[in-house]
């Protein structure tokens, strides 16, 4: 395979990538929807669909280093290369690079909302329990400060009955 058609071939698979990704990002979408009306059904279609696309990504990343590997492999580095292509090729690489890594940026902040929003959910639903059955609580203490069993529920009693 010649060099021009190992530069076709990477900034094939980047666009491929990039596809990729804008589709990452819808499914996300989904999965974020489906997460915050509580639509399971809709939540475990968007993680399937993001599983199949991630393997996907990863197949096509093994290929694309591959490609970059055989093109700098008489040179130092990728950017000296890419220095030296002609000026449309050198542009239409620099073009499809800014939008994956603008791509991968938009993933990466709904992504990290996904999880921060399920973090906070998790960790109010753990408060919420400790309030409810202090016995899920971690160590607990009697009233003279000593280590007290959490083995059994707490017995609250009313005064008032």
């Amino acid at each position: 395979m010649s060099e021009r058609h190992r530069w076709e071939r990477l900034i094939g698979l980047m666009e491929q990538e990039r596809k990729l990704l804008d589709d990452f990002s819808e499914a996300s979408g989904d999965m974020r929807s489906g997460l915050h009306s509580r639509d399971w059904p809709v939540l475990e279609a968007a993680l399937k669909r993001l599983d199949t696309m991630a393997n996907r990504l990863e197949v096509i990343e093994v290929k694309r280093q591959v490609v970059t590997d055989k093109l700098c492999a008489d040179a130092h580095s990728l950017e000296k290369k890419i220095s030296e292509l002609p000026a449309e090729t050198r542009r239409r690489f620099h073009n499809v690079r800014g939008e994956l890594k603008a791509r991968l940026v938009t993933v990466r902040s709904r992504i990290r909302g996904v999880a921060g929003y399920a973090n906070s959910r998790g960790r109010l639903g753990r408060e919420l329990m400790e309030e409810l059955v202090p016995s899920t609580r971690g160590r607990m203490y009697d009233k003279r400060g000593q280590s007290a069993s959490a083995g059994r529920d707490p017995l609250v009693v009313s005064h008032h009955l």
